[in-house]
């Protein structure tokens, strides 16, 4: 039996250069390994789970229910 574990096919940086511009207050998705973490402007992490687009549908309503008040 191996010892080591599988890891990810996929290798390719998923926070782009110059994606986090100060000002804007849409949340950052990062991943890490597997799971997705989503981040706020204030560093915060506010969810982590392994499909991307659930994460961050998530962070955007929570934004938005912030800004609303």
């Amino acid at each position: 039996m191996p010892r080591r574990k599988k890891e990810s096919k996929r290798n390719k940086k998923s926070l782009k250069s110059g994606a986090f511009v100060f000002g804007d207050n849409n949340p950052v998705a990062v991943e890490r390994g597997k799971k997705w973490a989503v981040y706020d402007k204030n560093g915060k992490l506010i969810i982590l789970g392994y499909n991307k687009r659930i994460c961050q549908e998530y962070a955007d309503d929570r934004v938005r229910k912030v800004r609303q008040r």
